[in-house]
């Protein structure tokens, strides 16, 4: 039974929303800022409710979760946030809805708070990596903190990719975890263990140190495979803990990625924000014509200097086109590897240079929402 103070908060939070979207809002925040500002412990209320399913990671969180809630959506109706919005009022939003299971995108700095609130069934770990220093700072940051909250969340299974040593860590003291191993690959970040400091010994991908910590040791072992095949495989486990089918989806499904045609031409959008996304962009099929376009505003990230952990190697023999806002910084970074550039202004002019009947665009985070949304 839900208390009179947070029937009014839902319902002065869902007025709010109506308002926003008619007079041309999107209306997807502003409910959940306003009914933690009415009743600050709204989601712990809430989810009293319901089987709770939380995903977080620094890159795949959105396309994993609606993986996640089309499997938990066989059990049940879902409430989940379709805009990816993965903040404490994005979580509120969703929870407001009577559905009786809820599948949240979670921010990394964030995850350990809205498990504290919400006791989830299930957490799925996919991946920690650079992302953005000016708000993240280093990878050990986050995974001490998800450390110390998977460790006392002892309802709480979590699904874990094993093979990223920090989410190993994560959840080295769980009381319940499914460890998942893909055969192995190797971490940007992973030259010294995230639980004791030593140096870790790597071998064809895999892991081991002196401390015990290792991806050799897992529940589930399953071919290597690009990320998308890893996080579908991931989101059915989280399907098989709770007895949901296992769906299976395309690659594709499981990528930030948009095809449109702009004048008679195919443009192949990827969304890649960070040195581990666009490495794996960089390891999939390009076209001839390659349009990068990088931005550094807030969301982005406003330190570049990321660029230079990202081998662009695999881009020697395209015709490469550099716009956006830091495009400069990205001409020279691609110069240094040997690999030449149009410098353009905006994304028309770069189109405009393309020659071909295909074109790849790989686009920082505020230009890819802004070019295909």
């Amino acid at each position: 039974m839900l208390s009179p103070r947070l029937r009014l908060a839902i319902l002065v939070a869902k007025s709010a929303g109506a308002a926003s979207r008619l007079v041309g809002n999107k209306g997807e925040t502003l409910p959940g800022r306003i009914l933690l500002a009415i009743e600050p412990e709204a989601i712990s209320l809430l989810a009293q409710n319901k089987e709770v399913f939380l995903v977080s990671a620094t890159n795949g969180k959105t396309s994993t979760t609606k993986a996640v809630a089309a499997i938990v959506s066989q059990l049940g109706p879902v409430a989940t946030s379709g805009s990816g919005s993965n903040l404490a009022w994005g979580a509120a939003n969703a929870l407001m809805s009577p559905a009786p299971y809820a599948v949240l995108e979670i921010d990394e700095l964030h995850l350990p708070a809205i498990i504290a609130q919400t006791d989830p069934t299930v957490v799925l770990l996919l991946n920690l990596t650079r992302d953005q220093l000016h708000r993240m700072h280093e990878v050990k940051r986050v995974a001490d903190r998800w450390h110390v909250e998977c460790s006392e969340a002892t309802n709480t299974v979590f699904v874990a990719d094993i093979d990223d040593p920090f989410i190993n860590y994560a959840i080295v003291n769980a009381t319940n975890v499914v460890r998942v191993s893909f055969g192995g690959r190797r971490h940007p970040d992973g030259a010294v263990c995230p639980r004791c400091g030593s140096y870790l010994t790597w071998t064809r991908g895999n892991y081991s140190c002196t401390c015990g910590l290792t991806n050799k040791i897992c529940e589930v072992k399953l071919k290597k495979g690009s990320a998308a095949y890893r996080n579908a495989a991931l989101a059915n486990i989280v399907g098989e803990v709770v007895g949901a089918p296992p769906i299976e989806f395309t690659e594709l499904e499981l990528e930030r990625s948009v095809t449109k045609e702009i004048a008679g031409k195919n443009a192949h959008f990827r969304l890649t924000k960070n040195p581990a996304s666009w490495t794996e962009a960089l390891q999939s099929q390009l076209h001839t014509d390659v349009i990068l376009v990088l931005n550094a505003r807030q969301v982005d990230g406003i330190d570049t200097s990321w660029l230079w952990d990202v081998s662009f190697a695999i881009l020697k023999g395209h015709r490469v086109i550099v716009c956006g806002e830091r495009a400069l910084d990205m001409a020279y970074r691609i110069h240094v590897e040997g690999i030449e550039s149009h410098v353009v202004e905006n994304f028309d002019e770069a189109f405009a240079l393309t020659q071909g009947s295909e074109v790849t665009v790989l686009s920082a985070y505020t230009a890819f929402f802004e070019l295909v949304m």
